[in-house]
């Protein structure tokens, strides 16, 4: 019999057997996994194969090795992780951007205009797979959606900067060091940082907002116990942060910079 190791998500249980995972399936499963194999085809290996439906219906996808952080250790906040993220994100998009989207296809999130690529919709600490201290690989695709690529640039760099409020448990450094981090992020990835990138990480945090209200009163017991939780609460300190300290930010993202550290 092969060993079964369970793991409890924000929103999902998720149970490894052998090299597989087996995950509850949601409706943009389908799409999702056309999405997955269009990006091995297109050379992008650092998401999960999808190998279809076990007899419960949950979706069965290969297993990436490595470690998940839910928030990033001290050890791992290095110049080194922080650019492989951003560099591997850049591949991904890259990829999607030939995937075509079909008719049938139900994303979770709604798609967005203009849909340069698919958007993982969710990239963060806590869907990247970590090894020998540099993201190798991404994990849950459930909130994918065709999108622009700011869109998705600027949620990572909420994340990985991180651009959190000094209220927030998951924030780190001072609003030069972030911004220090987020350039970096930014640079990596292939583009400039500006204000359109804080702007966009404000819009980003107000539509995670909406979205999460939307689904607690449709009945989904995960939105539901995140707002118990008090997650609106952080995002809503975030957004008023980073307007507060927009002049702050822009100064040090507009800067020369040869350390993200």
């Amino acid at each position: 019999m092969v060993e079964e190791t369970v793991f409890q998500g924000g929103v999902n249980t998720v149970r490894r057997r052998g090299d597989r995972v087996h995950r509850p399936a949601t409706a943009a499963a389908p799409a999702i996994h056309r999405l997955l194999r269009h990006l091995r085809a297109a050379g992008f290996d650092a998401a999960p194969e999808p190998f279809g439906y076990d007899d419960e219906g949950n979706e069965v996808l290969s297993y990436l090795e490595g470690d998940v952080h839910n928030a990033l250790p001290d050890e791992l906040r290095t110049p080194e992780l922080l650019t492989s993220a951003a560099a591997l994100l850049r591949r991904f998009h890259d990829a999607s951007a030939t995937f075509a989207p079909g008719p049938d296809d139900r994303w979770q999130l709604p798609a967005r205009s203009p849909a340069e690529v698919v958007c993982h919709g969710d990239l963060a600490p806590y869907n990247c797979v970590v090894r020998a201290g540099r993201v190798v690989g991404f994990i849950d695709f459930d909130n994918a959606h065709p999108g622009p690529r700011a869109w998705d640039l600027a949620y990572a760099v909420y994340r990985f900067a991180p651009l959190h409020a000094p209220t927030n448990p998951d924030s780190a450094g001072s609003p030069e060091e972030q911004a220090r981090r987020a350039a970096a992020f930014c640079r990596a990835y292939g583009v400039a940082p500006g204000a359109e990138l804080l702007d966009t990480v404000v819009d980003r945090l107000a539509a995670l907002l909406a979205t999460l209200r939307q689904r607690a009163e449709a009945g989904e017991a995960a939105s539901q116990a995140h707002i118990a939780a008090g997650h609106p609460a952080l995002y809503e300190e975030d957004i008023r942060y980073l307007r507060a300290q927009r002049e702050r930010l822009l100064r040090t993202l507009a800067a020369p910079q040869d350390d993200p550290g």
